[in-house]
């Protein structure tokens, strides 16, 4: 009997539990605060579900449904930074007007003023950084620059208040996922080889997963969040057929996980999966067998793609050689990213307290840029981020402000641990884990890679979703002034929309400016894109390019002409304006960015083409933009091989040599040099060594243009190797 009788108690003592698994999803979350009422609340709702759900499909490209180019230049960030600060002014609008009108309630914690901190440290840095265009904007498809900081502070604040319910929080996860499924979609399809001509990989093996982050880091990062909230709506959802759907969209997010072959994106996903797992053991849903399905569809499915990719002979395609990778610094990516935190930390020792201000690390990498990385990744290689964000972030606002950025989540970290790891009779628990995991496992995956608006703005989200339980909240009356000042919010808020339709503008100018096949309509299109946006850098240097393109242009329609036996005299005046106008424009580039190393390279080469076509002393112009360029990145190559043309051409081929086999040291695979210095071998009667030199950079790095060609005619014992201006 007693037996029985203590069995009893158990079952009884449980049974409250078991009784709350069994509640619906809207059982409400900790801490409730009545909400403001009201049109502008419910505006500024719909549009946090909006910005969650579109801003990861975001795209400009839509050639897969008949256009024939994409809208924008860069394809994907900007379009989904553009919608992010869209919607959120849309959203502050419509809760300011709301509250400045009729009163509410203010939810606040301890961390918020951290947060405010945060953000202002970063407004100094911006300040005192080496490019504050760059550091208030973000370096272009980055974006994570003085202006984002603020957008991700301002939506922190406007979830802290709006997602004060269960309720609303799993209208938050489910605009996630049903965004999560069309992209996973995408993803897999991409990784099954269903191509389209207009979304091709770039940069990164065929077969890996991007969907529309447009590349496999990117996209491996978002589906941590999806993966892992997918999960822990399955977990909660009590009807059949909605809890199948979750499941498959979990198995479908993990899935287009692996499908990425992003190694932090992995251990990310890893780590939060973990963390719900122990979050869902602690707070006990309860399971049901039909979970058990798609759960071991899911798995089979997945390890079907581990399998599959073992056979593979790409370092980055075979899922054993991927993971063993990671431990791997001596060698391939692993290698590189050594050299690049090598070079952050000088950077950061330069200024350690301000930094250069936030993603600025490009224009700082080209002067800490070390030879070993020259070595591995050639003198044209660059980094415009430090592949670890800590670091990125210490590089770019200080040791303060990366410390104030880490407090903000170590703290929220700490204050929301009770509420989401205490067993608790509220099953909701494991929604607010779901996204708790999830930003975890995402702020570990940034240890291994960059912070990109369109999928960050989810852990500032998921950030105050963990908090609403424990906030505070004040009362706050309607002001007699409080339609003037709603007003005066709504014509802020409005300007914001309309400025960011013109960044829409100026980067569809730039883009119609990179496809025009007339060489006047790219200019055209590349000077209205600099109007719209004079504060964007890469605009400026592209109208420079523009006009250098429109010079070559005719000085071969002259050519022909003069071939022809025709008056060259137009052509003639058309390269000098052209030259006159590209000059202009890249001096002015170099003027509003000093540390853009590129834009020396464009000058120098513009001297030398003009120097040939024009009038020999422009040579010497090249080589005073080459010393310069020089001073901005000590190692580069690429501004060599120019300086050395300019020599040549001024009788100088000692310091030619000199200059072009320095560049064969540090960059033994640079093609481009080592084809200038076996001609300037052959023509001083040594084609042996010119052989031997090109044989020598075809065997490291085969396949660039000219070299086994070059290769060719000197083993038959005539031609000469290819020349580069």
């Amino acid at each position: 009997m007693s037996g029985s009788a203590a069995k009893d108690r158990r079952r009884k003592k449980a049974s409250p539990h078991r009784a709350a698994a069994q509640k619906t999803a809207a059982a409400p979350a900790p801490a409730q605060v009545t909400p403001a009422s009201g049109l502008g609340d419910r505006v500024s709702w719909w549009a946090l579900l909006a910005m969650v759900f579109v801003v990861p499909l975001a795209t400009s490209n839509f050639t897969i449904l008949g256009f024939e180019h994409s809208f924008t230049n860069d394809v994907f960030e900007i379009v989904k930074v553009s919608v992010l600060r869209i919607l959120t002014c849309v959203a502050v609008g419509a809760w300011a007007w709301n509250l400045l009108r009729k009163g509410g309630r203010i939810r606040h914690t301890p961390i918020d003023w951290l947060i405010l901190a945060f953000v202002i440290w970063v407004a100094i840095s911006t300040a005192t950084s080496v490019h504050w265009p760059t550091a208030l904007l973000g370096k272009p498809s980055r974006y994570e620059g003085l202006l984002t900081f603020v957008n991700y502070a301002v939506l922190y604040f406007l979830v802290l208040q709006l997602a004060d319910r269960s309720s609303r929080v799993r209208s938050l996860a489910r605009s996630l996922f049903w965004s999560s499924v069309v992209v996973a979609v995408f993803g897999l399809l991409q990784y099954l080889g269903v191509q389209h001509p207009g979304w091709v990989p770039l940069g990164f093996e065929p077969n890996r997963a991007f969907s529309t982050y447009g590349n496999p880091n990117f996209l491996g990062g978002f589906l941590i969040f999806s993966v892992t909230v997918a999960l822990g709506l399955a977990l909660l959802e009590r009807r059949r057929v909605w809890r199948l759907l979750y499941w498959a969209g979990f198995g479908l997010n993990g899935l287009a996980l692996i499908a990425t072959f992003t190694r932090g994106a992995w251990i990310g996903g890893f780590v939060s999966l973990v963390l719900l797992s122990v979050i869902a053991w602690r707070q006990r849903p309860a399971m049901q067998r039909i979970d058990w399905i798609p759960a071991g569809a899911s798995l089979a499915v997945g390890l079907g793609i581990i399998i599959r990719s073992l056979s593979s002979s790409s370092e980055v395609l075979n899922f054993a050689r991927r993971i063993g990778s990671i431990f791997q610094f001596s060698s391939g990516s692993g290698q590189s990213r050594m050299e690049i935190w090598r070079s952050a930390f000088a950077a950061i020792a330069d200024r350690p307290i301000l930094g250069s201000g936030p993603d600025t690390f490009r224009l700082v990498f080209h002067r800490f840029k070390t030879a070993e990385y020259v070595r591995i990744k050639g003198g044209s290689s660059g980094a415009d981020n430090a592949h670890n964000y800590l670091l990125h972030l210490a590089s770019g606002v200080g040791f303060p402000g990366l410390l104030l950025f880490a407090a903000v989540f170590v703290w929220a970290a700490v204050r929301s641990f009770t509420t989401i790891f205490k067993r608790s009779d509220d099953p909701f628990r494991l929604m607010l884990g779901a996204f708790w995991a999830a930003s975890a496992g995402y702020l570990i995956h940034l240890f291994f890679g960059l912070s990109l608006p369109g999928t960050s703005f989810l852990v500032w989200t998921a950030l105050a979703i963990v908090l609403v339980p424990t906030a505070r909240s004040i009362g706050v009356k309607a002001a007699r002034w409080g339609t003037v000042a709603g007003l005066a919010v709504i014509v802020i808020v409005a300007a914001g929309v309309a400025y960011q339709g013109v960044v829409l503008a100026a980067d569809h100018s730039y883009s119609k400016s990179q496809t025009a096949s007339l060489a006047g309509e790219r200019t055209q299109e590349a000077l209205r894109a600099t109007e719209l946006n004079p504060l964007n850098a890469d605009y400026r240097q592209g109208l420079g390019l523009a006009y250098l393109a429109e010079m070559r242009a005719y000085l071969q329609a002259g050519a022909e002409a003069q071939q022809k036996g025709e008056d060259t005299t137009p052509y003639e005046k058309q390269v000098v304006r052209s030259f006159l106008e590209a000059k202009s424009a890249l001096e002015k580039a170099i003027d509003f960015t000093p540390p853009e190393y590129d834009n020396y390279v464009i000058l120098a080469s513009l001297y030398n083409l003009a120097g040939e076509a024009m009038d020999a002393d422009l040579y010497q112009d090249a080589i005073q933009v080459a010393e310069r360029g020089l001073q901005i990145m000590p190692l580069g190559t690429s501004i060599r091989v120019q300086l050395a043309h300019s020599l040549v051409a001024t009788g100088r081929m000692p310091e030619a040599v000199e200059a072009l086999e320095y560049c064969v040291q540090i960059d033994p695979t640079g093609g481009e040099a080592a084809a200038y210095l076996a001609g300037i071998y052959q023509q001083q009667g040594d084609p042996d060594k010119a052989l031997e030199l090109l044989r020598s950079v075809e065997a490291l790095a085969p396949g660039q243009p000219g070299i086994a060609d070059a290769i060719r005619e000197l083993e038959a014992g005539g031609g000469a190797p290819i020349q580069s201006r």
